[in-house]
């Protein structure tokens, strides 16, 4: 039986080991996230879920028009992988049945069965999702959820960065194109520290959330592991030890499992002295907050 009304929530910015965690802890135990469902987002960043239902079907609550509503979940016009993917991803019977369950479907109704198909399809009995939407928005995740548990991940601001910036540059770029990406980025993930780190501050005395460094991860996998696996109320798994590696910005690792502890100073050496001066002195107290001295 899925636990619906109790889910796991991983929360954060963009490269902080969020992947890395979520199949960590899938491996091997009841747990099961969905990726990243854009329910809500800034304007600016990505076209949201939200958005996309009123205009194309209209306010919620949507229970008049389930069936447009799954014809334009698999239609794949809703931003993001999961919605491009969803014909690989959920049974689209299974979807439609646990949409039809839900009292009141509106934005909370649909996070909850999709979690729900994505669990059972998966015989896996506790729900949850990577980032269902932007870290901004995690107010309504308690509202929705109030015994849901958040796990923060974040990562050192110099080494989020780094990892950015690389992922983007192509060697067809020209000079200032290059110099233009790095700016974007360097603008982004210093707006994602401040936000973070105010989230922390928010949420730190919440016995239903727990900030996770990506660094203690890499470090003490099987003592973070442990200590995380308590927190969720799972098993832990040895197995948990043995992620898939997936692709960074520096290198690409198919094929390979296990952690990676070079990850954790590899940015020293692809970060500029400057650009590191710069991002300490910007976000020193945010850095403080979040335990980067």
């Amino acid at each position: 039986m899925v636990e619906a009304d109790r889910p796991v929530f991983i929360i954060g910015g963009s490269r902080t080991g969020s992947e890395m965690l979520k199949t960590m802890l899938s491996s091997g135990s009841t747990a099961d996230f969905v990726d990243e469902l854009f329910l809500h987002c800034p304007r600016w960043l990505h076209r949201d879920l939200d958005r996309n239902l009123r205009e194309r079907i209209g306010p919620p609550p949507w229970d008049a028009d389930l069936d447009r509503l799954v014809d334009l979940f698999y239609s794949k016009v809703p931003y993001g992988w999961v919605w491009e993917n969803l014909d690989t991803q959920i049974e689209r019977d299974r979807l439609h049945s646990h949409l039809q369950r839900e009292e009141h479907l509106d934005m909370r109704g649909i996070l909850r069965a999709v979690m729900c198909a994505h669990a059972e399809q998966r015989h896996k009995t506790r729900p949850g999702a990577k980032f269902p939407m932007h870290y901004s928005y995690t107010d309504k995740l308690l509202a929705w959820f109030p015994d849901c548990l958040l796990i923060h991940t974040t990562r050192d601001p110099r080494a989020v960065y780094a990892s950015q910036a690389n992922k983007y540059l192509t060697d067809d770029m020209s000079t200032l194109s290059r110099a233009f990406c790095r700016l974007q980025h360097f603008a982004h993930i210093n707006i994602q520290i401040a936000w973070t780190a105010q989230l922390h501050k928010r949420y730190e005395g919440n016995p239903n959330y727990r900030l996770v460094q990506y660094e203690n991860v890499i470090v003490d996998p099987k003592g973070e592991l442990r200590r995380i696996c308590d927190f969720i109320e799972i098993e832990f798994s040895e197995s948990m030890l043995s992620p898939e590696q997936y692709g960074s910005s520096f290198r690409t690792s198919a094929g390979k499992k296990g952690v990676r502890t070079d990850s954790i100073a590899r940015w020293q050496s692809n970060l500029p002295p400057l650009t590191k001066m710069t991002i300490s002195a910007v976000q020193r107290q945010n850095m403080a907050v979040l335990g980067y001295e």
